[in-house]
């Protein structure tokens, strides 16, 4: 049989808390001996006491004849592994425990399993019936489904921020495994909270809901809020639901999709004589809305819609300073520009040279979506009858700046200083 250790040392540990605490003699109806009888060859294990040569005999000396030593101590006696041997030997000593000559009340042998069942779950095992002796179960080890691995039951607050998180993140590798990459995706940058759903319920007979159900809230970030469609939102709403429920937060009845309330600004009292004041300089188009929301990345007092942005920038002006005053480019970042049948529209960069002009678009994972590919190619098509090219660019390609610089100039080239 092949001997594997995944029962983890904490597993152990509550397993055997349990067993002391909650689970009565460990031998049963059985004699420690007759129970171990079972399970090892007591006369070939050695004795830890000079005076006897078997664990047998050392057995019966020290549980039958002195009872010096205590009912657990077979849980850390090295000689039967319990402790720190292979899984195989825990788990057909907890299986004994159950077997119908140990433990002659069905019913408690189910609670008895049932309980051991919740501790090996997450370590990929489980006991489970594989026969009948005179109408009782016999149990037997076996993989669990999900295999190693799976979070226990966490007990879930309100305000749990921590515990919610994790909650998020099973549903990310959920979906992974689901292959939902675009709900995957989109719910990496989200948090999760819930909260009471107002009291608003309908009395409806057979619906779950009462004035005491609460709702899921996702906050999103406001650039990627219109890619929660209700068709994603439902996707993800369905692995929510298996989740919260895992961790016994079945009142959990729906989820909602929110932006991020933004900061009030800060006033001083003498506002009224600030806003009298003529400005100094009149606010620019570039980049209005991050400018407006804060906390967009910014250099060289320009602002960007993200962190993949900012590291294309920093290759055009890589490009710009090696390029020759005959070929000199000008980088334009997130300019608002007014088109014909599409208003007004704010690509990532245009790049303008020889008389001739390229749009530069970065695109990040809600970018995958059908409908925002249709959306962008929508967008390249009024740049096209405009007579400009659009550059697309994925949001992993920044991560490497040299690949990404050797890109950029075969396109400058062919857009901008082509015959």
């Amino acid at each position: 049989m092949v001997q594997s250790r995944e029962i983890s040392p904490v597993t152990r540990r509550d397993i055997f808390d349990f067993l002391r605490a909650e689970a009565g003699p460990w031998w049963g109806r059985l004699s420690e001996t007759g129970f171990l009888g079972q399970l090892y060859d007591l006369d070939t294990l050695p004795s830890t006491d000079p005076r006897h040569a078997t664990a047998a005999e050392d057995i019966t000396r020290h549980r039958v004849a002195n009872i010096d030593w205590d009912d657990d101590w077979v849980f850390d006696d090295p000689r039967f592994q319990l402790a720190d041997g292979p899984d195989q030997v825990l788990l057909a000593f907890l299986a004994q425990m159950a077997h119908p000559l140990v433990q002659p009340d069905t019913e408690q042998a189910v609670r008895l399993v049932t309980h051991l069942n919740r501790l090996l779950g997450p370590d990929g095992w489980e006991l489970r019936a594989s026969g009948f002796v005179s109408g009782r179960p016999v149990y037997a080890p076996r993989r669990t489904a999900s295999g190693p691995g799976r979070m226990i039951r966490m007990q879930i607050k309100d305000d749990d921020a921590g515990k919610l998180d994790l909650v998020l993140g099973q549903a990310h590798r959920l979906l992974g495994e689901n292959g939902d990459v675009l709900a995957q995706n989109l719910i990496l940058g989200a948090a999760l909270s819930v909260r009471l759903d107002g009291g608003i319920y309908y009395p409806i007979p057979g619906d779950n809901w009462n004035a005491n159900t609460y709702e899921a809230v996702l906050t999103v970030d406001a650039a990627l809020a219109q890619e929660f469609t209700p068709d994603v939102t439902d996707r993800i709403w369905a692995v929510l639901d298996t989740v919260f429920s895992h961790h016994g937060r079945a009142n959990v009845q729906s989820l909602v999709i929110e932006q991020p309330v933004l900061p009030l600004p800060a006033i001083s009292a003498d506002w009224r004589d600030q806003a009298t004041k003529p400005s100094r300089q009149p606010p620019p188009n570039q980049a209005r809305r991050e400018r407006a929301e804060g906390g967009y990345p910014s250099q060289d007092d320009l602002v960007f819609g993200s962190r993949a942005e900012l590291a294309v920038y920093h290759v055009l002006a890589e490009i710009q300073r090696e390029c020759s005053v005959q070929k000199a480019i000008a980088v334009l970042p997130l300019p608002s520009a007014k088109l014909r049948d599409s208003g007004v529209r704010a690509p990532d960069f245009v790049v303008i040279g020889n008389g001739r002009a390229v749009v530069i678009e970065v695109d990040g994972p809600h970018h995958y979506s059908r409908t925002r590919k249709a959306d962008d190619a929508t967008r390249d098509r009024h740049w096209q009858r405009c007579g400009v090219s659009t550059v697309r660019i994925t949001s992993e390609h920044t991560d490497d700046p040299g690949s990404l610089k050797a890109l950029l100039q075969e396109d400058f080239r062919r857009e901008l200083w082509r015959a």
